[in-house]
């Protein structure tokens, strides 16, 4: 079994992933001591001109061989006693978290996008957040298309991506749009795994997310505010991981 994740900061990047993750990761590495885990992260770029939203569709170029993939993205920390989501994810399916915070960004994205796919029909009610991705060795050939897909279409893909402006696209609904085209099933996972919009569920500063998810996302929050609540939280419960 696999986790991984990508902390990438490509030239002229605004981001610095460096900021988070040097915290984020610390919780990843108790999560896989404690269930036998290997835990890998895509540091360096792997395509030109690319964001590296993308570099997690490029993961059996890399790590080849293992039964059991889960893809996290670097904003999110899990909870110290948080169960094996393998145990609760089969062969068959790619197992994600349904997505519907913040749906006129989600359905920008689908009506945007749809040009690209335009026999495909993506429901906002069966979107998903490709954050947290779990698959097997079985998924191989369409992670491997999907990446095939981007090379093929990089420029195209940018310049849908230049009309959305607004609603800050990447792979996320191309990913919802091609494995519905791909004919790959998926299974929604409880939302615990993937507890994201914390802010405007209203969760982030009352802590109620403490008790509430196992894998904690911080996104949809500007990066100073993103970059204090991670950096905060862990100062108050970092010697919960030391056991």
């Amino acid at each position: 079994m696999l986790i991984y994740t990508t902390a990438v900061n490509t030239v002229g990047r605004a981001v610095n992933d460096t900021d988070i993750f040097d915290v984020t990761r610390q919780s990843w590495e108790h999560y896989c001591s404690r269930y036998g885990i290997d835990f890998y992260v895509i540091d360096e770029p792997l395509l030109e001109n690319t964001s590296p939203h993308w570099f997690r569709y490029c993961i059996f170029d890399l790590k080849p061989g293992y039964d059991k993939y889960m893809y996290i993205d670097t904003d999110i920390m899990t909870k110290w006693d948080a169960p094996n989501i393998f145990d609760n994810c089969d062969d068959e399916h790619i197992h994600v978290v349904h997505d519907n915070s913040g749906l006129r960004w989600i359905w920008g994205g689908i009506k945007g996008y749809q040009p690209m796919f335009p026999d495909i029909k993506l429901e906002w009610n069966t979107y998903f957040n490709s954050g947290v991705l779990v698959f097997s060795k079985h998924h191989e050939q369409v992670i491997r298309d999907f990446k095939q897909f981007y090379v093929n279409n990089q420029h195209i893909i940018e310049e849908y991506r230049n009309k959305l402006k607004g609603f800050d696209q990447t792979d996320q609904t191309i990913f919802n749009y091609f494995l519905i085209w791909h004919g790959q099933t998926i299974k929604m996972l409880s939302g615990k795994w993937n507890f994201f919009h914390m802010i405007r569920r209203e969760v982030l500063y009352n802590k109620y997310f403490l008790d509430m998810g196992y894998f904690w996302h911080f996104n949809d929050m500007d990066r100073k505010t993103q970059v204090n609540s991670i950096q905060q939280i862990w100062n108050q419960i970092k010697e919960k991981y030391e056991n």
